[in-house]
């Protein structure tokens, strides 16, 4: 009786609330979401709960756990049980602590059982559509359980208890008959579709599963992927073969012009700009490089690292590789130590399969420069050109609040975000970016990219990242003393329709070049390429003959230039 009236009681204190949760690991939509348990610190001396926060949306019930105690592995290093009581009746699963669970998970194991009436099943991830991040080591966690599994049974409401060691660990919540959260039938809907259509230059990263594009069974489905996402940028990982790629690529898009990298061990970059260099970086032969010079006016160079740390539970190699890594880029850029010439305020992506599946620091390193082994390695050294960290890059799926980008359901380990794209933020915006998983879309979208269903299924256990992107000014001046010689001052209105007015200032006679680009570097019009005499200049243009969308201006005097971005909204 005593169990039944904590079970009432939370059942009347725990709020429905449904909410459209991305499983990204990022967090920040769990703001609105109400508290559901807290738990008091030092309760335990080991794994110490301190937050539980419990939604829903049309398909997930959702779950945020969070610990006093020092950050862990959500899939291993722990002992963490989830007990769920699907059908509300203690007379039914397994016994524990006033509930009787139909669902109990081990996180740390990987694994889980169902207790029906006629037995115990042994369940693995895919059972029960488990979705957690992050993949690496945090003092909290999100995680979903699909509602329509056969375990769950779409239930009105459940009874919830986590536990932190089997079943004598730190409790959430304390109180036998656990917490109840009743599932609130607020029809949420899809997510919103993220588009597909370029919006920039094109950069796409994929591991293709032991080089999987040259055979025969697999080859289709890349190829419908790769002309669907037409790509300007390629960068391959697990794809050691280094001589039919390019041949391939080039009969995909037959009016295109690709060049063909090297391969480095299982690395491979393939892009419609010419490699004008490229190398390994690291003794492991892990990650390599390679530098574009590309059409845009602002910077003509690109440079792209392509990498595929070491997998699994080598947490040591990892951090050996990433930390020789930021030795390279910091001798590179400092000392001009490095296998070729390096353009300054040249913009770098870094991409690739990381394996980041342990220690968090190993991201800390590729972001923020953070060397582990300093006394091997030396000192720390920011990444961007503006001395602070380049961006990680959360994307997810066009048509699913998902952000995991290797799926493998014949496996113990659930799906996770293994694929990252790295950004030097000062001078790369951002124009689109996502996950392609055709699993997750309609059918509509599917015929109108030329897509099957299983293709990112069947073609390979990642899934391709695709970001859109075009270069920006760095503001980075160097010895240049750019108010001495000219100022490009911002275009005004911005956006603007038809017209903007595009102000320059000149400190002495100059040779000045006014043009505008649009996003992809193509010359649109020039405004201006005369010597012109000291003083305030006013230039406009007019775009009422031009489609909407983000254009360059870019002003340029001898060796000096400067660019603003503009957009027209018609």
């Amino acid at each position: 009786m005593f169990g039944r009236f904590i079970t009432l009681l939370l059942y009347l204190t725990c709020l429905r609330a449904a909410h459209p949760i991305v499983i990204d690991g990022l967090f920040d939509d769990w703001q609105e979401v109400p508290v559901t348990i807290t738990d008091p610190e030092g309760d335990y001396n080991y794994d110490d709960w301190a937050e539980l926060k419990i939604t829903n949306d049309d398909d997930f019930i959702f779950f945020k756990i969070s610990l006093h105690s020092e950050e862990t592995l959500l899939q291993n290093w722990n002992n963490f049980y989830l007990y769920i009581d699907a059908d509300r009746d203690s007379l039914t699963g397994h016994p524990f602590r006033g509930l009787g669970a139909e669902l109990a998970w081990h996180f740390g194991y990987r694994t889980g059982q169902y207790f029906e009436q006629d037995g115990i099943i042994d369940l693995w991830q895919n059972d029960i559509t488990l979705r957690q991040a992050p993949t690496v080591t945090s003092t909290e966690f999100e995680i979903a359980i699909a509602r329509g599994s056969f375990v769950l049974s779409d239930p009105d409401s459940i009874a919830v208890i986590f536990s932190s060691f089997y079943d004598t660990g730190d409790y959430m919540p304390d109180s036998w008959g656990g917490v109840v959260y009743q599932l609130d039938t607020t029809v949420l809907g899809p997510a919103e579709p993220i588009l597909m259509e370029k919006t920039g230059t094109r950069l796409v990263t994929y591991n293709t599963l032991n080089t999987g594009i040259l055979e025969s069974d697999r080859q289709p489905k890349f190829q419908r992927i790769i002309q669907a996402l037409d790509p300007d940028i390629i960068s391959l990982q697990e794809h050691s073969e280094w001589n039919e790629i390019g041949d391939i690529i080039s009969s995909w898009f037959p009016e295109d012009t690709w060049y063909q990298g090297y391969t480095f061990r299982d690395l491979v970059v393939l892009s419609k700009y010419p490699i004008i260099n490229q190398a390994n970086l690291i003794s492991s032969e892990r990650t390599m490089c390679a530098l574009l010079q590309t059409d845009d006016p602002i910077n003509p160079y690109l440079l792209i690292l392509n990498s595929h740390f070491s997998c699994c539970d080598n947490d040591d190699d990892r951090q050996e590789q990433v930390d020789e890594l930021v030795k390279v880029l910091r001798e590179w850029r400092l000392n001009d130590n490095g296998p070729f010439d390096l353009p300054e305020g040249t913009p770098m992506f870094h991409v690739g399969d990381f394996n980041f599946v342990g220690y968090r620091e190993q991201i800390e390193t590729v972001t923020a420069g953070n060397i582990q082994d300093e006394g091997n390695y030396g000192s720390d050294f920011p990444l961007d050109w503006d001395g602070t960290a380049i961006t990680d890059l959360f994307s997810r799926h066009t048509h699913k609040r998902m952000a995991y980008t290797w799926r493998s359901d014949g496996s113990s380990f659930n799906p996770g975000k293994l694929d990252y794209v790295l950004y030097t933020n000062s001078n790369l915006s951002i124009l689109n970016h996502f996950v392609l998983n055709t699993l997750a879309m309609p059918d509509s979208i599917l015929n109108e990219w030329g897509l099957e269903a299983e293709d990112t299924n069947e073609a390979s256990d990642h899934l391709p990242r695709i970001v859109d992107f075009m270069v920006t000014d760095l503001g980075i001046t160097g010895e240049l003393d750019l108010p001495q010689q000219y100022i490009l001052s911002h275009p005004y209105p911005n956006p603007f329709n038809p017209q903007v007015m595009i102000p320059i200032t000149l400190a002495r006679e100059a040779h000045i070049q006014l043009r505008i680009y649009d996003i992809h570097g193509r010359l649109v019009i020039s405004i201006a390429d005369d010597v012109l005499p000291a003083g305030k200049k006013l230039f406009s243009w007019d775009g009422s003959q031009y489609p909407s969308g983000v254009y360059i201006v870019r002003c340029q005097a001898g060796h000096v230039m400067q660019t603003e971005k503009i957009i027209l909204l018609k």
